[in-house]
């Protein structure tokens, strides 16, 4: 059993050290900490259409949507047009790593 945690925690520690995205279920809202602050935008898990934004730092972001027919792209952090909208795997903010 200690092996088994050890791998996994191995694991998570390879695919952070490396830069991966870590798999995220939730509606991807972040605790806006010092790196968050600095990226300021995050993509909403659940809604394509919206995201958050960080305006203090250790408090739970706020919720933005993006203009009529606009969708978030969590790649350039700016809402593009549905047209030209894909989807991405969702990662989990810095924070709740």
């Amino acid at each position: 059993m200690k092996a088994v945690l050890f791998l996994a925690a191995l694991a998570l520690f390879v695919a952070l050290a490396s830069g991966q995205c870590v798999r995220d279920d939730s509606d991807g809202q972040p605790l806006c900490n010092a790196e968050e602050m600095t990226a300021g935008l995050w993509r909403n898990n659940w809604d394509p259409t919206a995201y958050w934004e960080c305006v203090t730092a250790n408090t739970p972001a706020t919720y933005r949507r993006c203009p009529t027919e606009g969708m978030f792209n969590g790649a350039t952090r700016t809402c593009i047009n549905w047209f030209d909208w894909e989807w991405t795997p969702t990662c989990k903010p810095p924070s709740r790593v």
